[in-house]
């Protein structure tokens, strides 16, 4: 005969099966069968993740936006297809998670200096030539449509001279 799990030891071993459990329980309106302990510290977990995501997120857009800013000239198809890829993964997480998405100006702030470092060591540029605070806004930065690259290392034929 197998043992079914109890609710707790199904949290540490297959999470997925925990949650299906609990949205279950939900559903049922059993109370009695929450496993309250776990759930308030998943849903705690989630909420943490789901930020420093965002704030990952922002800080490698804002790095990509500075570099952009500093050093046009070396525009590259890197950069260009990380910020496309940032901007798609942040509205994503601020269209699934409006709540996040009323805070992404101040998680921006905080991401900032982060970025900031980041292009600074990337560009070469002293951290402090950088502007202590954004210059874009969430949206601004979101609505940001990257140049394309100039072509490098063309070589003209010798009749093309």
């Amino acid at each position: 005969m197998t043992k079914i799990a109890r609710v707790p030891d199904l949290y540490e071993a297959d999470e997925h099966a925990w949650i299906e459990t609990q949205i279950a329980a939900l559903a049922q309106g059993e109370d009695r069968r929450l496993d309250r302990p776990h759930l308030i510290e998943y849903l705690s977990e989630r909420t943490i993740r789901d930020r420093r995501e965002l704030q990952s997120r922002l800080t490698v857009l804002l790095h990509h936006l500075l570099k952009v800013r500093h050093q046009p000239e070396r525009l590259t198809r890197s950069w260009v297809n990380t910020i496309l890829e940032q901007q798609r993964e942040i509205r994503a997480i601020v269209d699934g998670i409006p709540s996040l998405g009323r805070q992404a100006e101040t998680i921006a702030a905080i991401a900032y200096p982060d970025a900031v470092r980041a292009a600074a060591r990337d560009t070469g540029i002293a951290a402090s030539v950088f502007p202590q605070a954004s210059l874009w806004t969430v949206g601004e930065a979101l609505a940001f449509d990257p140049p394309e690259p100039a072509a490098r290392g063309r070589h003209l034929s010798p009749r093309g001279r």
